[in-house]
């Protein structure tokens, strides 16, 4: 291993066992349930058929289940969460290694990753959020050895893996089955001109992460009925078009639906509330629409089958939405901009970021400096091949993953945060290739004067 390497690996061992340090201090590896962890505690297990029935998808609540069996209790799954994320966060600076990145740039792209707001705020809760950013974390690892390269079979089956644990995880992760062939293909074609090959990674990057998609959805619908990958959508859209039903178009509905649009109805009346398009107002009854008015009154409708009461509920939403689209565009130009508010705040909110970023300034002013005076620095090229990727990587896999989001729900910090992980490398990246030029150019004498 090249000096440089052991150094950077020992930074990445100590930053690890730093930020555990520091979790453990203030708190956060004690347990702490949210309302959505009692759903994930009752998926039932007792046949494949009521498994995949149940409205969460199979992994977190095997986590949980595991330990119950394992340890008694759930108080070792903040640690777990942690220790995963740490790893997963390993792998990525391994590929990037891998990739013959520059040693310093590799691991500025994966520090902020080991401290990003999800890992400081969510290793002690019991939501999938940070194990299934954990394991999206190794599909885009996998997914940059096959951009880089063209072709990896292992890397393909990588991809293929954790792209599926990570939506079995949490369904939000979805985003992935188009940032993948997409973002390949985007991301060859402009980092690797000269191979022309873009289409066949991009070919090989949908194979990949399709077929287990299509493959689960067959055996949902062969056992279940339904083709899908959980019975859930249903669930948050009708969080947004729930607020928009009205006594005056009840006739536009079909009579499948009317029973439960009548009882939603009923519902909003007693808490006064009116059809509003106003996005602030619209966030903040958003889990109150979902959880107090459309759920119990599915349940007494459809006695408590999830699977239906997910499918009334979708048809009953897209009916709604088919019959307002403005109202539904202005739901996504509102949402849209509070996304990218959001993302820019949780950035910034990143450990490695605040500590970067004025050492960044104070670099760039050094340079500014230096190149007045003459001086060059020869050895180290500004925002070279792994930076470009870098910002291709964390804007497609940004806009996707907040696209996926906006459609269904409101972007709330919690939604927001995965989708930035990456932003913080591209920060962590400039400030570091601003500092290598600082240190270059103090090796380098002034330009001779003629």
């Amino acid at each position: 291993m090249q000096d440089s390497q052991f150094r950077v690996w020992y930074l990445f061992l100590t930053q690890v066992v730093v930020v555990a340090g520091f979790l453990h201090w203030f708190g956060q590896f004690e347990v702490m349930p949210q309302v959505d962890t009692a759903s994930y505690r009752d998926y039932s297990f007792d046949s494949v058929t009521s498994a995949l029935n149940d409205k969460r998808t199979f992994v977190y609540p095997s986590v949980l289940r595991f330990f119950e069996v394992a340890d008694g209790s759930e108080r070792l799954i903040p640690w777990f969460q942690y220790v995963v994320s740490a790893a997963c966060t390993g792998f990525f600076l391994t590929t990037l290694l891998a990739c013959r990145w520059n040693p310093w740039l590799a691991l500025a792209a994966a520090s902020p990753l080991l401290a990003s707001p999800l890992v400081l705020e969510y290793s002690r809760i019991l939501t999938p959020d940070l194990l299934a950013q954990s394991f999206s974390v190794v599909t885009v690892s996998c997914w940059l050895v096959v951009v880089n390269k063209g072709k990896r079979l292992r890397s393909l089956i990588g991809v293929s893996l954790f792209s599926f644990l990570a939506y079995q995880t949490k369904p939000s992760y979805l985003f992935l089955l188009a940032f993948v062939p997409v973002g390949g293909w985007i991301a060859r074609w402009w980092l690797h001109p000269d191979d022309r090959d873009a289409w066949k990674v991009a070919l090989r990057l949908t194979i990949a992460s399709a077929v287990p998609f299509v493959a689960w959805c067959l055996l949902r619908w062969t056992l279940v009925g339904h083709f899908g990958l959980v019975s859930f959508g249903g669930y948050n859209i009708i969080g947004i078009a729930g607020q928009w039903i009205q006594k005056d178009s009840m006739n536009q509905l079909t009579a499948e639906v009317q029973p439960l649009a009548e009882k939603i109805l009923q519902s909003r009346e007693l808490k006064k509330w009116e059809p509003t398009i106003t996005y602030e107002e619209m966030e903040t009854r958003f889990n109150l629409m979902v959880w107090e008015i459309a759920v119990p009154a599915a349940v007494e409708l459809f006695d408590g089958d999830s699977r239906i009461m997910n499918r009334q509920m979708a048809e009953l939403s897209s009916q709604v939405l088919k019959s307002k689209p403005t109202a539904y565009v202005n739901w996504l130009s509102k949402a849209a901009k509070r996304s990218v508010r959001s993302a820019i705040e949780i950035t910034l909110r990143n450990p490695i970021v605040l500590t970067l970023v004025p050492m960044w300034l104070l670099a760039f002013a050094w340079n500014w400096r230096k190149k007045l005076d003459g001086v060059e620095c020869k050895s180290v090229r500004i925002y070279d091949r792994e930076f470009q990727t870098i910002v291709w990587l964390a804007l497609g896999y940004a806009i996707c993953k907040m696209g996926l989001v906006i459609l269904v729900e409101p972007p709330i910090d919690r939604y927001c945060a995965p989708a930035t992980v990456f932003l913080a490398s591209v920060l962590a990246m400039a400030a570091c290739q601003a500092i290598l030029r600082g240190g270059e150019s103090r090796c380098q004498p002034p330009a001779a004067k003629r």
